[in-house]
């Protein structure tokens, strides 16, 4: 018999025994959730054993079984816990960041005594792996006297820094128990549209992070069409797998363990404990390297998506219920953060639902309670997406960070954010009231679009946040084009005057604009608008397109989308007033495909149309059921 295997047989005991090495007072390290070694816990349950303090990441339904029913016997230290748990008579929650932990148990500032753990059968020499499970286990295993080990071959053997030679295992325990499985629950329309949005954030060559609850887990089939993207994640899930069968994850971009997918732990299904089973494409390192906001860094476009519970208007993330017994860690988020903020290219996010589906609440607070847990603070994501749109704050003062925040609320609850807003100072006391227009608007509106040149725009209705784009627009005008659009001599264009500007709601018309440029960037280089007047059903129609741009059929494509719209909502036609001098607005108008009735006066041309009247059909084309404008060399 080879050596190892004979001290291999030497170490096996029974669960009883093996927990006959530990004695009261004992400071023991537990595997968590799907490294969870449950028949050696059921074995502690029956013990004579007192005043253990158990130690996991996150709470496993066993430990957690087994602390609630006998609390004076076994207490919980954990570093992410929740419900019952997070009562302070049951647990005790240690803050500390992910990448953290490794360091407080190495130098014994968090000391542990017995490490009791979950492993794979050996292999061929005898070296044993911490399979889905290496995060701070790893860590717990070299700091403790006494290592008490579960052998399950269920376990998956997996690549990274995973094996544990036998000699660092002082009593085994091998008994077959099922894995922890992580429950695919369907998703909600809310989190499949938050998921649309996170994917557009997301590009091709992108390093991704994300977790396995809620609305990230929807992010995964809007990326079905991305090429090249990478993993450097705290959790691999089956979203990963998913995405790697289909061709999308390659790893080829990255500029370290290229070609490989890293994570600390797995987490998920059956299939994905297969997948990961001797699968070099993913490898597990524990969390005090991988969640290293520097190692993190190290790599181009890390994209970061995590989770919050609640938002303040000045962009601070609470992870833990609104409930002030109930405390919930943040894992390895705030270290991902960090990480992507120092990746070139880098994007963090923050995702939630606009109302809480356990209280009905607003999830967007002017301000967090007392006791509240702020995990993240104002610098550490710029992006918040609800399933009302995305907020990019990254750089921007607090009165903007407000409105943005304000602007992805539930509509229901925006009134009153601003009203809080101004009572803390947030915005100004003369802030125009939020108005908006609809989000069914919103989202019938917003499209790409491809115009002369390959030039590529997002096409969507205008916003209150985008006053401070529209006020860059307005500058980038010459004087004649401000005259052409104003009719007069305008030299500025104040801030009052634009917060007007850009609060639209349905009832006052529609406002179309242009944009361009990446997400941290964007620029509004068009602007177009009809809007009613009191006892007229007839909106009048303007544009605005900045000069660098003319030529591309920008206010051609914009005429009759702002047309094909309006028939939808029952509008029955367009005016517009022109300056004589402005030719290439009078060649739009003139090229319209409807009966025009035309007047001048005083150097200005009035044109009227009723949607209801064509044109000759030779003289007109369609696109669709509406007719179109034909095309021109226009602005």
């Amino acid at each position: 018999m080879e050596l190892w295997k004979e001290k291999y047989s030497s170490k096996i005991v029974d669960a009883k025994e093996a927990v006959s090495h530990l004695k009261n007072g004992d400071r023991v390290y537990l595997g968590s959730l799907c490294s969870e070694p449950g028949m050696i816990i059921d074995a502690l349950r029956s013990s004579h054993l007192d005043d253990i303090e158990i130690i996991q990441f996150m709470h496993g339904r066993r430990a957690e079984s087994l602390t609630k029913a006998q609390p004076t016997r076994f207490r919980m230290k954990s570093f992410f816990i929740g419900g019952d748990l997070a009562e302070p008579s049951v647990s005790d929650y240690v803050p500390l960041y992910h990448s953290q932990i490794p360091g407080f148990f190495r130098n014994r500032r968090i000391p542990i005594d017995v490490a009791i753990v979950q492993v794979s059968s050996p292999d061929r020499f005898g070296r044993f792996s911490l399979g889905l499970s290496v995060d701070v286990t790893l860590a717990a295993l070299e700091s403790a006297r006494v290592v008490i080990a579960q052998v399950n071959p269920r376990i998956p053997r997996t690549r990274g820094d995973t094996v544990i030679v036998g000699d660092r295992i002082d009593f085994i325990v091998v008994a077959e128990d099922d894995l922890f499985e992580f429950s695919q629950d369907v998703f909600s329309d809310s989190a499949s549209v938050i998921g649309r949005y996170c994917a557009e954030l997301v590009e091709d060559g992108a390093i991704l992070q994300f977790g396995f609850a809620g609305a990230p887990r929807g992010l995964t089939n809007h990326l079905k069409d991305r090429r090249n993207l990478g993993v450097h994640s705290e959790i691999y899930t089956d979203g990963f797998m998913e995405l790697t069968e289909a061709g999308v994850i390659t790893n080829e971009t990255k500029k370290l363990y290229r070609g490989k997918s890293l994570a600390t732990c797995c987490i998920g299904s059956s299939k994905l404990y297969d997948f990961i089973h001797d699968n070099d494409l993913v490898e597990l390192y524990p969390s005090d390297m991988i969640l290293r906001p520097g190692f993190i860094g190290l790599n181009d476009r890390v994209t970061a998506i995590n989770l919050a519970v609640e938002i303040d208007l000045r962009g601070q993330i609470r992870q833990g219920r609104s409930a002030a017994n109930y405390i919930k860690g943040s894992g390895g988020d705030r270290d991902f953060m960090r990480g992507a903020n120092l990746s070139n290219g880098g994007r963090s996010i923050i995702c939630l639902r606009s109302i809480s589906p356990e209280s009905g609440k607003s999830s967007l607070v002017p301000a967090f309670e007392p006791r509240s847990a702020v995990l993240m603070n104002t610098g550490e994501a710029n992006f918040i997406v609800t399933e009302y749109g995305t907020a990019y704050l990254g750089g921007k003062s607090i009165r903007e960070r407000a409105l943005a925040i304000i602007e992805i609320a539930h509509p229901d609850h925006r009134d009153h954010l601003m009203e809080e807003a101004r009572k803390l100072g947030y915005v100004g006391k003369n802030q125009f009231p939020f108005r908006t227009v609809s989000h069914e608007l919103r989202e019938r509106v917003r499209m790409d679009r491809t115009f002369k040149g390959d030039l590529v725009g997002r096409v969507r209705v205008i916003k209150p946040t985008d006053e401070s784009m529209m006020r860059d627009l307005f500058y980038h005008l010459s004087e004649r084009a401000v005259y052409f659009r104003y009719f007069g001599r305008r030299k500025s264009m104040p801030h009052d005057n634009l917060q007007k500007y850009v609060n639209l709601r349905d009832e006052d018309g529609l406002s179309i604009v242009v944009t361009i440029g990446p997400r941290e960037d964007r620029r509004i280089i068009a602007e177009a608008r009809y809007m009613f007047e009191k006892d007229n059903p007839f909106p009048e129609v303007a544009f605005m397109v900045d000069e660098k741009y003319h030529g591309r059929g920008i206010a051609t494509f914009l005429l009759n989308y702002l047309t094909e719209i309006a028939q939808e909502r029952g509008v029955p036609g367009f005016k517009a007033d022109v300056l004589v001098s402005n030719l290439p607005m009078q060649d739009i108008f003139n090229r319209v495909p409807y009966v025009t009735e035309k007047t001048a006066d005083i150097g200005i041309l009035s044109y009227k149309w009723r949607f209801d009247q064509l044109k000759k059909p030779e003289n007109t084309d369609t696109h669709g059921s509406v007719p179109v404008i034909p095309s021109g060399d226009d602005n």
